[in-house]
């Protein structure tokens, strides 16, 4: 299977935009929450206004970014929840 320029670069996106957020979400998951809805609700707002039209490359580009950081948001989610399970205890 041929690998095009779009796969390749969606996984560059998958694979490193993780490794971004990994130390604020140990530092600070709750500001890294804030941020991660902010930034998504923007994201959002951009993928419904396409009326110049994105592309081949910009819309899987945006897909993946979107993607990655609702990943990271419910990484967040579980962290936060976690360690408020953590101090009832």
């Amino acid at each position: 299977m041929k690998v095009t320029y779009v796969d390749a670069h969606k996984e560059i996106i998958l694979e490193n935009l993780p490794h971004f957020f990994s130390e604020q979400l140990i530092d600070d998951p709750e500001a890294l929450l804030e941020q991660l809805e902010r930034e998504l609700r923007s994201l959002y707002v951009r993928q419904g206004n396409d009326w110049t039209g994105r592309g081949e490359i910009g819309d899987p580009r945006l897909e993946a970014t979107i993607a990655v950081l609702e990943a990271v948001r419910a990484e967040c989610l579980q962290t936060i929840e976690s360690s408020v399970h953590n101090r009832s205890q």
